[in-house]
């Protein structure tokens, strides 16, 4: 059976890591590196997964200083645990990141073609019902999908009146999804949403089909529950690292910001990330959300 190994580099509280490691397990990896972003990493109920502190010491084994720029950051781990790894594909994802589907993992990288070296996972965001708790972690009710052109230059404006702008094919997160690449390759570099060589993304398979007929999916919480998402967005304040951040995440930058400042950050949260009646039923009628269990990180 293909064996295949997760990292992620976190900056995360305890449950939240719990979660992921607990998912990963379920799903079969064959080993799980968390690579927590400060001086001391989290102690919990992590059975079956390495947590490893990326402090000054850790850095100085690299041979390098921390790099400025969380992205920069991960890349250096992800490279670390790519040279490390003793399975036969390393699954690059982030601490609020899932696969969603019914096949196994590793019967689907085992399917993969010889000559293509990675495989991607389609992104889809985690959103809420207006009727529900924002408060309850985990508590998405539907998961909405990217979307392309004719719909994406307007579809947003007219879902999420105001927010319109904020939005990249759909999704507030990245639409690139993330991706497992096969181990043990020389020249490649292992990046965030794909692998590169000589700087050019890896002819990687996307889409690919299970036993059931459907591809697996990155199911991305973007915001776990409101008060998640409020804390990530002030870390976001507090660090002003706006490196690598696109246009649109850099409006969400601003919008927050300022709602902060007036105390409205939960109905900035309402309006990005719950979905009332009128808008769940548009979505539905495109096939662009996907009904899920709130709470069921099972699959």
């Amino acid at each position: 059976m293909v064996k295949f190994e997760v990292v992620a580099m976190v900056l995360a509280p305890e449950q939240h890591i719990a979660t992921f490691v607990a998912h990963y397990r379920q799903r079969g990896a064959d080993r799980i590196r968390v690579f927590f972003d400060g001086d001391a990493a989290s102690i919990g109920p992590f059975e079956g997964a390495e947590i490893v502190a990326c402090d000054d010491a850790f850095w100085r084994d690299l041979g390098m200083a921390r790099p400025y720029g969380v992205e920069n950051r991960q890349r250096a781990v992800y490279n670390h645990a790519y040279r490390q790894s003793a399975a036969d594909w390393l699954l690059v994802v982030d601490v609020d990141e899932f696969i969603l589907g019914d096949d196994a993992i590793s019967d689907l990288l085992s399917s993969i073609a010889p000559e293509r070296e990675s495989v991607i996972f389609r992104s889809v965001e985690a959103v809420y019902s207006d009727r529900h708790d924002l408060s309850r972690e985990y508590g998405a009710a539907f998961f909405r999908k990217p979307y392309g052109r004719p719909y994406c230059s307007v579809l947003p404006h007219l879902v999420y009146p105001g927010s319109g702008g904020c939005f990249t094919k759909g999704l507030l997160g990245h639409d690139m999804g993330k991706h497992a690449v096969r181990t043990g390759i020389a020249d490649i570099v292992v990046d965030i949403h794909e692998s590169k060589r000589n700087g050019e993304p890896l002819d990687a398979a996307r889409n690919v089909p299970g036993r059931s007929k459907k591809p697996l999916l990155l199911a991305h919480y973007d915001a776990i529950s409101l008060e998640q998402w409020r804390a990530k967005w002030d870390r976001r304040l507090e660090a002003q690292d706006l490196l690598e951040a696109g246009r649109k995440r850099t409006r969400q930058f601003e919008l927050y910001a300022a709602a902060r400042r007036q105390g409205t950050e939960a109905q900035l949260f309402r309006r990005l990330y719950a979905l009332g009646a009128f808008q769940t039923f548009l979505l539905s009628c495109l096939n662009l959300i996907i009904p899920h269990k709130p709470n069921d990180l099972t699959v």
